[in-house]
């Protein structure tokens, strides 16, 4: 039987990460390291590099260059939940755009906005509405263009990690080199999003722990204090991603990645877990290192 093969793209500080399947089974699996002015903290500063990088690797990976799926850095977006009155459909777009511009400490002129309806009530509308700067897509669009593809999808990093969760109510951590990043999913809705610039270089990845786990707590508290009826209880799971806590990562020591895991265990009461997949992976994948392509996955086979 014909197996659809796919291809998912992660833009991360200066390395891209790329993973190949057929169907729903891992295939291959490839880090592409960018200089710094070609690319830094996710940015993309020089298109066609990152073009050549991108047409390079699909094939030295054999991997498909028509079903793509890239993801964008969650570096300046914005993440809201709104309420607004119950309107007709035809005065949706005009009224968030409206209420955006309101609420959102960015120009919404300069992002490209996205939005979906959690619920109906009687008299209003919840949704979850996100901004996204629209140079953070031109690059990486420009990019793929310059590699002679066309992504079938697109989407923000923290939206991709919300799905290597297989509960509905749990919190997503992600560290990087370069950044770090503390998520809240609700009801398989993301409340609350972080992303954290790590811009120090001098940081040991002890220190970096250390720091996400002070964000953990602080974005927990300020949810439940937000949410003093539906607090979150310390059995709420803790789904761990990202280079620093792979046993595969460039930059940590022989066995430190294991410790940063235990290390943030010992700061935080919640359960910490591995992402969580239905994809088969092949014996020892670095699944921490690309969570973000294994969630980009699951958009496209969901």
């Amino acid at each position: 039987m014909f197996k659809k093969k796919i291809t998912t793209i992660s833009f991360e500080g200066s390395e891209i990460r790329f993973l190949s399947l057929s169907g729903e089974k891992v295939t291959a699996w490839k880090t592409a390291a960018v200089a710094e002015d070609a690319m830094s903290q996710g940015l993309i500063h020089k298109p066609k590099v990152i073009g050549t990088i991108i047409q390079t690797t699909l094939k030295e990976l054999k991997a498909s260059r028509r079903n793509v799926i890239s993801a964008v850095t969650g570096s300046r977006s914005v993440h809201r939940i709104m309420r607004i009155p119950s309107i007709p459909e035809k005065l949706l777009e005009e009224t968030i755009r409206r209420k955006a511009r309101q609420e959102f400490a960015i120009p919404i002129e300069d992002t490209d906005l996205f939005w979906q309806i959690i619920s109906r009530g009687e008299d209003h509308i919840t949704l979850y509405v996100l901004a996204v700067p629209k140079n953070l897509i031109d690059q990486v669009v420009v990019s793929l263009q310059e590699a002679k593809i066309k992504p079938r999808t697109m989407d923000i990093k923290p939206l991709a990690l919300t799905r290597i969760s297989n509960q509905g109510t749990a919190f997503i951590v992600n560290m990087e080199d370069y950044a770090m990043g503390v998520t809240v999913l609700v009801n398989y809705v993301p409340m609350l999003v972080r992303t954290i610039p790590l811009e120090s270089g001098d940081l040991t990845g002890e220190a970096k722990t250390d720091l996400l786990s002070q964000e953990l707590a602080r974005t927990v508290k300020y949810y439940n204090e937000s949410h003093k009826a539906n607090r979150l209880p310390e059995s709420t799971p803790v789904f761990v991603s990202g280079a620093l806590f792979s046993a595969g990562s460039i930059e940590s020591r022989l066995g430190e990645a294991e410790n940063l895991v235990e290390r943030l265990q010992s700061r935080t009461p919640f359960p910490l877990k591995p992402p969580a997949t239905e994809l088969v992976l092949p014996d020892k994948f670095p699944l921490l290192r690309y969570a973000v392509n294994v969630g980009l996955a699951a958009k496209n086979i969901k």
